[in-house]
This record gives C-alpha cells, sequence and structure tokens, in this order.
C-alpha cells in the first residue's frame, strides 16, 4: 500500500517537472533574438486595432462656387436649362441658421411664376441643429435622408412642384424653393455633389 503511493507520488512530481520542462522550452529566446510565438502571446496583428472602412467614414462637404455647374448637365438643364440666372441669391430671406454665411446663391426665373431658388450656407454645427429643431414649428416635414447622413426638411406650397426644401448636416444649410417647377433630382444632384 506505501509503494504504491509513493508510485503515485513519484508520477505526479514526474509530471509537474516535465510540464514545467516543456513551459520553459516555449518561452525561450530562439538564436534570432525574437520570443516565439506561443498560443497565449497574441500576434501582432491580433493587437493592431482593424482600420474603419472608408464607407463608414464621412467625408468633409465640398461647397460648390458656380451657380452654371451644380448637379449632373442632365439634371441641370431638366430643372433650370429654360430659365435665365437672376442674381446671386442675396437679399432673400429665408430660414437659415444664426450666424450663416452664404456661400453660395442661385435665382433662376422664366415667365412671371416659375422659378428656383437656392441658397447654400455655413454656420456652425450647433446652430445648424438648432435651426433645424425650429422647422417643424414653421410647418416644414423633416426626416434623416437615407444618404450622407443629411437631415432633409420639406415644406409643400399651394401649388403643384412648389415647395420649400432644407438639407442640412455638420456646418451646411442647403435651401431650396421651388415654383411650378420639380427641383427634387436636382436638390438631390447638388446634395451628392457637396457631400458625396
Amino acid at each position: 500500500m506505501i509503494k504504491s503511493g509513493t508510485r503515485f507520488v513519484s508520477f505526479a512530481v514526474g509530471a509537474v517537472i516535465a510540464v514545467a520542462a516543456l513551459s520553459g522550452c516555449a518561452s525561450e529566446t530562439p538564436s534570432g533574438g525574437e520570443p516565439s510565438a506561443s498560443a497565449s502571446t497574441p500576434k501582432p496583428e491580433q493587437s493592431v486595432a482593424e482600420p474603419t472602412a472608408t464607407g463608414d467614414a464621412i467625408p468633409p462637404a465640398n461647397l460648390p462656387t458656380d451657380c452654371l455647374a451644380l448637379g449632373t448637365a442632365e439634371t441641370r438643364e431638366e430643372t433650370v436649362g429654360d430659365m435665365t440666372l437672376q442674381s446671386n441669391g442675396e437679399g432673400f430671406v429665408r430660414p437659415a441658421p444664426e450666424g450663416a454665411t452664404l456661400a453660395l446663391g442661385c435665382d433662376w426665373i422664366v415667365g412671371d411664376a416659375t422659378g428656383v431658388l437656392l441658397l447654400i450656407s455655413t454656420a456652425s454645427a450647433d446652430a445648424v441643429s438648432q435651426a433645424l429643431a425650429t422647422l417643424p414649428a414653421e410647418g416644414y416635414t423633416c426626416q434623416p435622408a437615407e444618404d450622407f447622413g443629411v437631415q432633409f426638411c420639406d415644406l409643400p406650397g399651394d401649388a403643384a412642384d412648389t415647395e420649400e426644401m432644407i438639407v442640412a448636416r455638420d456646418d451646411v444649410w442647403i435651401y431650396m424653393s421651388t415654383a411650378n417647377r420639380n427641383g427634387r433630382a436636382f436638390l438631390s444632384d447638388i446634395v451628392q455633389g457637396i457631400f458625396g
């Protein structure tokens, strides 16, 4: 009985020594001077965070400077091709954030009752957010757009294809009003050019 107990103790001690010897081998430094990789040591690529996909990053706004180069040639021609560009948009009183600075204004008209007014302004991001919050009280319906992380607000007018639309994100505020002309495709192209 004592002998078998002694054998068991000897076997257990031998197993512990063998495990210790094996673990000592795994942590030894090879001749190259670099520690060898073990299961408990993460590989360098595992410890580095994966870069964010480019599609996840929101690119900065690219503000246009020319009314005659907005959108695509097709939607521009379809929307305002038969109109005359009248002014640079200054002097119009429209919903805008506090402290807004007009970056580009375009006012197209034809006849007595058809026109498109576009005002692109910049303001602080806080002022843009505060201005967006006031729009529902003025009758606008606002919702996040599917593209570019923008907010889209619209206020229908009394006639067909007569409405006011606002697109805003960060420090950019885009206002478009249309009278007897559908400007949505044109506005969509303009927004893509700015935020896309």
